[in-house]
Formats: structure tokens, C-alpha cells, sequence
């Protein structure tokens, strides 16, 4: 059959190429969001060039601010709570491979790779400086990216991006006893990596955790991994209860999470090729 208007016929084909993109591999997925956030609805705030490399974020809520740090600088960052501006900034350490830091009674405690905590403590003149705490004493080679802290355990609980000991079979959790016996060398809990396979909604490449913290509503424990461009909840015991994809264009990597006590969360991206930003997702009961 002849085409016998031009308009007629490009239309066509335009409806045509659109059905076959909708039903082929160019098909566009609808990302789902995880319970009572909305990935569609967010807030973002572009980051100083001081915090390109941004690899961890916390919220202080005595203090109404937040704290991030970069990789590799041995540096905190103190940052406005509405602009996200850098209001100070303290060196604790020299240069050193620190991926996340949190936050017990307002005390900032940092992550280094190899697992090593550093308790962030300023004297009574105000200068600031690192204690260091210790290693997890764990056969190695091991890394670390993320760290949070569980109130009921009294305990920083470091999540294994790659130990020695999970054989890529599993996700060890090891904690630190702040007020007690410090490191335990036996994992707290442990996800097994197909259960995680099997849960992903896509084919994704393995989970390695590169931040967590507990939500202080849901009482749930909330996982990202930039390499696999995932979020998991999960229970505080490490049972795994959903996993979501991360798209793309919106979390090109996400190396910091935390959030607010009315459930309000923050997730960091670095800048690969531009400004790092925080993104804010609203919590909907």
C-alpha cells in the first residue's frame, strides 16, 4: 500500500517506532519507590566543590545540622540544614581512604576502608582531633564503606563491602561495643547474596554496601550499594525484607545516607562529572 500524504505516512511510522520501543529491549521500566517515599518527589541540593567526593553524611539532631566528609581528606564538614552550605570545617586526621561517619550523642565517629574507627573528639579550646579505636581483627583483606550505629546493641555496626571471610557467598555485619569490649569478631548477622539475587527486581551486579543507618521511625534498617545502584530494607537482624533499584540519572552514586527524626531522607551522590548533591525524600506514614 501506497502512502498518499506525506504527514499521514510520518506519523505512521512515528506510532510504529514508538510500539516497537515499548515492547522491545528499549522498553522504559517505572522504577518503583520503597514504602512511604516517593523517588518521583525530590528535593535537591547541589554540594560546595569541597565535597565532590562526599563519601558519608549524618544528621545531628541536637544540633540541627549536618556533618559530611570527604574521601580521603581527614576532614569533617559541618553543613547548614536548609542550604546544605558549608557553615566549618575540621581536620581530624591526615589523608586517609574514610568512607562514612555517624553519630553517637552527637559524637562524630569515621570510617576508614580497611575498617579502622576514628572517635572525632574537640578539647576544651576547641581544637579537634581523631582517637583512633581500633581495627575489626578479622582475617583479611577486607573493606569497608559503611557504618551505623544500633541504640539496642550500644554498637557501631560496620557492614562489609568486601571481606575475606563472606567469600562473595554473603554481607557480614561485625559491631563495635562503644562502652564495653569494643570489636567482636563474630558477624552480628549475615545476607546471603542470592537471597539478595532473588529479591533484585533487575539483574544487578552484587551488593556492596556504601552506606546504612536505621530509619527512627519504621525502626528498620536501610541499605545503599553504589555499585549495584540499590536500596535494601532489611530488619535489624539483617533479614532481608525488599530490595529497589536505584535509577541511574538520579543516583549516579550514592555513597551517604541518613535521616531525620520525622523520617525525612537524605541520600549523597559524589560528583562524578559535575557538583555533589543531597537529595531529600519526604517520609509519608
Amino acid at each position: 500500500m501506497y502512502c498518499l500524504n506525506f504527514r499521514v505516512c510520518s506519523l505512521l511510522l512515528l506510532v510504529t517506532g514508538l510500539l516497537f520501543n515499548s515492547c522491545g529491549a528499549g522498553k522504559l521500566r517505572k522504577i518503583q519507590s520503597p514504602p512511604h517515599y516517593n523517588f518521583s518527589e525530590v528535593f535537591t541540593h547541589k554540594l560546595d566543590p569541597k565535597l565532590r567526593e562526599i563519601s558519608g553524611l549524618a544528621w545531628d539532631n541536637k544540633r540541627d545540622e549536618f556533618i559530611a566528609h570527604q574521601d580521603e581528606s581527614g576532614k569533617l564538614f559541618y553543613l547548614d540544614k536548609e542550604t546544605k552550605a558549608i557553615k566549618a570545617e575540621y581536620k581530624f586526621a591526615g589523608k586517609g581512604d574514610y568512607e562514612d561517619v555517624t553519630l553517637v550523642n552527637s559524637m562524630p565517629y569515621v570510617l576508614r576502608s580497611d575498617g579502622l574507627i576514628t572517635r572525632v573528639v574537640k578539647d576544651s579550646s576547641g581544637k579537634v582531633s581523631g582517637e583512633e579505636l581500633g581495627e575489626p581483627g578479622i582475617a583479611g583483606p577486607n573493606d569497608f564503606e559503611s557504618m551505623y550505629y544500633d541504640p539496642q546493641r550500644k554498637a557501631l555496626i560496620l557492614l562489609c563491602k568486601n571481606c575475606n571471610t563472606d567469600q562473595k557467598k554473603s554481607v557480614s555485619a561485625f559491631a563495635y561495643y562503644i562502652d564495653s569490649t569494643g570489636f567482636d569478631t563474630n558477624p552480628v548477622f549475615s545476607i546471603s547474596t542470592a537471597e539478595l539475587k532473588k529479591a533484585s527486581p533487575v539483574a544487578a551486579s552484587r551488593l556492596e554496601p556504601s552506606a546504612a543507618a536505621i530509619h527512627p521511625v519504621l525502626h528498620k534498617l536501610f541499605i545503599l550499594s553504589s555499585a549495584s545502584h540499590q536500596l535494601v530494607i532489611a530488619g535489624l537482624d539483617g533479614k532481608l525484607e525488599g530490595v529497589y533499584e536505584l535509577g541511574k540519572k538520579l543516583f549516579p552514586q550514592p555513597e551517604g545516607l541518613t535521616f531525620k527524626s520525622n523520617g525525612d531522607m537524605y541520600i549523597s551522590n559524589e560528583g562524578k562529572t559535575g557538583k555533589a548533591t543531597i537529595l531529600r525524600f519526604t517520609y509519608k506514614p
